[in-house]
Formats: structure tokens, sequence, C-alpha cells
């Protein structure tokens, strides 16, 4: 069995930053049975046999659209060398994966990583393109319309109408308007197209004004769309909310009413789909009808700008059907919960402004236990009150940058407090070797005097010996190196020699004269035949005897310097430890620095949503007061129209000349008007 890849990279969604993961077409080539022999990998965008097992799995889980599944079989047949033939195949499907979750760095890496190794220029461009859809949804648009001017050679022919799409959605954040609708002209219309490329051509229309080109994508994208997931199910809710809102804009309002029906009660632009049907009823003049709607949404969370919208759009709605007391209870009541939700967002910016609001938000591991493990992924706290707020925010590539950064330098920061923590150690260290040399000090100092005494002897001895060696050889001293046999053989000749000259009787004892004349003779003869031997073993040892002398020497010296060199060194070390210790701290406070500042940036950037949202709030306390002032103005013109007629028909009856005939008022101390907004808030809320 074999795959085609030639669209092998799932279709972003450009306009509206989703990630669809529609991949390539489930045509198979059957692989001719070939003896086994070397062979060039075929490349990704051409059909090419499945030889790896663990490739056809994972193609299995992906057609299953169990995308998760495929990305840990990929990740587990690399770490067990699974991939043999299809590994390039397999990295190509896990860097579109990683691209269409919003692992941007990890698709990056793949896709660059294909373009030093890979050969087919059909693969390098896919790749190249893959690479323009990251830089495109990281904001760094220019890069991206880079590659697809300069980089791509030739886009494949199912991808052409994408190539030119992302070109025009790429002009259009970059305002260059006129170029993007210049390219609008190669957008080609396909049947075979998914769902998410009609999807974002008709957002690439709106944002250029052609709303009858874009309504026409829409509508394509409900008929053909197929919601079998939850991405394809939000797919279709937000082209049913674009085309309702295009109808009810064009005063098409049945159909904007049958468009917006088909949106979820539940999905993420619910909300804004029951404040357009709301309006789609009042405008159909079906005011009642739109109580429905809106009344649902203000049970809904009062984070969304729909639901605030909704809120005063309930009592505007009681107000045109006439029910003037129930739309300015609505009103009242609409200015309190404004009022009571800015001051609940008051609160949310005093805590997110806490130095520890990011540990409170998302706690990790700061023991320094495992500094240099895996970061931790931010985790959204759902149940956090912060988090009704800000949960956009959370999810953006923005603060997920700013978060990696930040615990990036926590984690150097706790690398380098462990760090200084060692170095109490390696002073104990220190000192516990300088104790030691203390200890030791007497009996080196002990050893070394008497190896300074043995030395002074020895060396004594050692002359005397070289002196008397010289002697004997100078002489020829056959008796000077005589050992001990021949030193005894010597002494009884010597006494034999005395006894025979004490006889005196040369002639009586001649035959004991020519014993003792042999016997010395021996021993001289022996004398003479070992005196050189005798000689050189005693220069030997000589010369022996003066190497230790000297070796001892260096060994006195030695001792007598370890001490010093020993304490030098140990004292190098203290200041090297000093130094480090110093370079840390600095680090350390470098970094804790750093840390504050990424703390307040990504509070700056929370805070600055929640003054946002506070700004949208003052709008519409603005909206009901002045709702409030408009029907209490009313209410008082009503109130003094109807006291003139009364008051007119009183003095008709007595036959005085009414003041409204002359154009005077006079109005009573509670009738006067309002001079200013702050009169008509006091007189609002003095009950």
């Amino acid at each position: 069995m074999a795959a085609v890849l030639g669209v092998f990279i799932p279709s972003s969604a450009l306009a509206l930053e989703l990630n669809p993961l529609k991949w390539f077409g489930s045509e198979e080539a059957i692989a001719a049975d070939t003896p086994e022999q070397p062979k060039a990998p075929v490349p990704i965008d051409q059909p090419h046999a499945i030889e790896d097992l663990a490739y056809g799995d994972l193609l299995f889980d992906f057609y299953q659209q169990q995308y998760f599944s495929a990305i840990t079989k990929i990740l587990v047949a690399k770490e067990r060398g699974l991939f043999k033939n299809n590994s390039e195949h397999a990295e190509l499907v896990l860097g579109a994966l990683y691209v269409s979750y919003g692992l941007l760095d990890s698709g990056e890496a793949i896709f660059s990583n294909l373009l030093n190794t890979y050969t087919s220029p059909q693969g390098a461009d896919e790749s190249w393109y893959q690479l323009a859809r990251i830089y495109y949804k990281r904001g760094n648009t220019q890069h991206a319309l880079g590659i697809l001017t300069s980089n791509i050679n030739e886009p494949l022919e199912s991808r052409a109408t994408e190539h030119v799409l992302l070109q025009v959605l790429c002009h259009i954040r970059l305002g260059q308007v006129e170029q993007a609708q210049s390219l609008t002209q190669y957008l080609k219309e396909d049947q075979a197209q998914s769902v998410f490329v009609r999807f974002n051509m008709a957002s690439a229309m709106a944002q250029l004004g052609d709303m009858e080109r874009a309504a026409g994508y829409y509508s394509d994208v409900l008929i053909h769309g197929r919601p079998n997931s939850e991405l394809d199910k939000t797919l279709n809710d937000q082209a049913a909310l674009a085309l309702g809102i295009y109808y009810l804009r064009s005063n098409q309002l049945e159909l904007a009413q049958q468009t917006l029906n088909r949106i979820r009660l539940y999905g993420p632009v619910a909300n804004r789909a029951l404040l357009a049907l709301g309006w789609t009823h009042f405008h159909a003049d079906r005011k009642l009808d739109a109580l429905t709607p809106w009344m649902e949404l203000n049970e809904r969370a009062l984070t969304d700008p729909s639901v605030q919208e909704s809120i005063l759009n309930v009592p505007f709605v009681f107000e045109e059907l006439g029910a003037l007391q129930d739309a300015l209870d609505g009103y009242k009541s609409a200015y309190k919960i404004f009022r009571n939700q800015r001051r609940r967002l008051e609160a949310i910016k005093q805590e997110i402004q806490r130095p520890d609001w990011i540990e409170n938000i998302s706690p990790v591991d700061i023991s320094g236990q495992d500094a240099m493990g895996k970061l931790p992924e931010f985790k959204l706290p759902v149940e956090d009150e912060v988090s009704q707020h800000l949960y956009r925010y959370f999810a953006s590539n923005e603060f997920q940058k700013l978060y990696r950064d930040y615990r990036e330098l926590q984690r150097l920061y706790m690398v380098l407090r462990h760090w200084e923590r060692q170095f109490p150690s390696f002073n104990e260290m220190i000192n516990t070797h300088v104790e030691r040399l203390n200890e030791l000090a007497p009996k080196a100092e002990t050893a070394i005097e008497n190896s300074k005494n043995f030395y002074a002897y020895s060396r004594v001895k050692l002359d005397e010996f070289e002196a008397r060696l010289d002697e004997i050889i100078a002489n020829d001293d056959l008796m000077g190196l005589a050992n001990v046999a021949q030193l005894l053989q010597k002494e009884r000749l010597d006494a034999i020699e005395a006894a025979l000259n004490q006889l005196d009787d040369p002639d009586l004892y001649y035959e004991e004269w020519q014993k003792f004349k042999l016997v010395k003779g021996l021993l001289m003869w022996d004398l003479n035949a070992t005196a050189i031997d005798k000689r050189w073993e005693a220069t030997k040892e000589q010369v022996a005897m003066n190497n230790m002398l000297v070796e001892l020497e260096d060994r006195i010296r030695a001792v007598t310097r370890a001490r010093e060199v020993r304490l030098n060194r140990f004292y190098g070390f203290e200041t090297r430890i000093q130094t480090l210790y110093k370079q840390i701290k600095d680090l350390e406070m470098e970094t804790a620095a750093l840390l504050r500042q990424q703390r307040r940036q990504m509070q700056d950037v929370a805070v600055q949503i929640i003054e946002l949202q506070q700004k949208q709030l003052d709008q519409m306390r603005a909206k009901s007061l002045l709702a409030i002032a408009r029907l209490q103005d009313l209410g008082y013109m009503q109130e003094r129209d109807r006291k003139r007629q009364q008051d007119q028909s009183i003095m008709l009856e007595l036959g005085a000349e009414p003041a409204a005939a002359t154009g005077e008022v006079l109005p009573g101390k509670d009738d006067e008007p309002a001079q200013n907004l702050s009169d008509v808030i006091k007189r609002i809320f003095s009950d």
C-alpha cells in the first residue's frame, strides 16, 4: 500500500487563526513487487510506498482524525528507530501537526532541518510554505511574504490557491490593500477546496470590502461543511455568524434569522449570535421576540461585550414597547450591574499587580531540586476569577512567549541560588584543610629538625668516606677495602710475622717463614685481584649515598615549603571563591531585576486588558445614565404638560387667565429641570 502526500500539510486558517486539520487525500497506489536493492528515497510530494509498519500505523490514526495519537506514535517510533524508509515522510507529518496545534517553534525546527537535508524541489517548496505560515501566525508578516515571493519556485497545483491566499492575507495585514486586491483575480474556485480555504477566502474578501464575494464563500462553507469534529462545528458557527451579520446589515432579515439560528447555543460565538439574532427580530418589527435571545444572553458571564450590550438592549425594548417604568428600572439595574462589575475589575486589577500573581495563577516547583528539568507549561486557572477576564490573553502567543521567558529566567535564578548555597560548603572545606595543616605543623617541624640533624651527620660521614676512598685509591692501599675475613687473616699474619721475628732464627724456622710468605702472598694476591671491583663498588655506594642525601635535602626543603604552598593554594581558592560569589550575586541581582521586569510586562498587558474592559463598562454606564436621563426628562415633560393642562382647566373654570397663555412657566421647586449630569444622577438615585 502507498500514500500520496502531494498536499501533506493541514490547510492553515489564516484569517481567523484557526487550526484546521485538513490533510492530504487518500488515493492509493500499488507498489510493484521488486527485489530489494539500494534506491533513492521517494520525495514526500510524490506517491510513495508505506514500507515502515509504524508509518502506516500513524497514518491510520491520522485518517481517523486521532491527531494526538498520531503525534504520540511518531515520537515513540522515532525514539525506537522504527522509521527506516519513511523517516522524512513522518517528519513532515509531525511538523505539520505541530503547526496545526500552534507549536510553531517545534514545527519551524523540523521544516528548517528538512530544508537543510531535503533534495526534492517540491518538498522544499512545501517546507518553505509551512515556514511562511509559521511566520504569519507569529506576526512576522513581512518575512512570511518574502518567503512566498522569493523562496517558493513552483507551488503545488493543489496548493496554488492557498499560496496566493496567504500572500493576499499578508498584504492585508501590512495595509497594502491594492496589492491584495490585484492578487484576488488569481484565487481559483474549486469544488475540491477545503472548507477552511473557502473560509479564509471569505475572510480575505471581507477585509477587502467585497462583501458579496465573502458572503458567497461563507455560504459555500455552510453548504459543503461537514461538522463531524468540534473544529468543524466551530468553523460552521463562525461562517454562519459572519453571513448572518452580512444579511442583517443588508436588511435581509429573514435570511439573517435563518442563518443565525444554525449557530449552536453554547458554542464559542454563541453570545455574538444571540446579540445579532435579537437585532434581527428588533429590526423586523418583532421587538417582543428580541427579548428572548437577549434575556438568555443576560444570564451569561458579564465579561463578554455582547452580554453587556444585551443588558442595555432589554430595557431599550421595554422603552420602545411603551413600558417606560420597566425600561427605567432596567436601565437603573444595568447601571448598578456595570458599576459593580467595574468595582470587581478594579479589585482584579489590584490582584494582578501583586508580585506573586503569576505564581498564584500557575504555581510551579521553585525549590530548585530539578532546576534544569523541563519547563512547566502554563495551566489556565479555570476557577480563578481573573481567568474569566484574561483567558484570551492567557491563550495568546504573546503571553506564552512572555511566560516561557519568565520561567527560563526563573530557572536561571534558581540555578544561581543553588550555587550560592554551595559557597559555605566550599569555605568550610578550605577551613577544614587549614585546620588539618595547623594540626600537622608541629609534627612536621619535629620531623624536619630530625631530618636536618640526620642529614648533617650523614654528610660528615660521607665526606670522611670520600676522603678515605680517595686516599686508598691514591696510595693503592690494598687493605683499605678489605673485608672482615681478609682483615682477620691480615691480623693473624701480622701476629705470625711478629712471632717469627721474635724467634730471630730464620734458618731454624725456614719452613715456617716460607709458609708465612706463601699465605701472605695469597692474601695480597686476593686483595689485588678484587681491589678494582671493591673500589668501583665503593665509588657507586658513595654516589648512591650522595644522591640519597641530595634527595633527603630536597624532601626536607619540600616539607618545609609544603605548608606555605598549601596555605597559598587554599588562599587562592578562597580568593577565587569570593570572586565567583560576587559574580553569581551580580548575576542573581540582574536576573531578579529581569524577572521583575518580565513580571511587570505581563502584568502591564493584563492590566491594560482590564482597563480596556473598564473603559467599555464606563461607556455602558454612560449609555445607561443617558437613557435614564432621557426617560426622566420624558417623564418630567409629560408630568409638566399634565399639570399645565390641569392648571389651565382650573383657571378656565375660575375665569382667570392661564399662565400658559402669557407664555410664563411657573414650575414648582421639585419640578425644576436638571442643569447637569450630576443632578440627573442624584435625582435618579434619590430614592
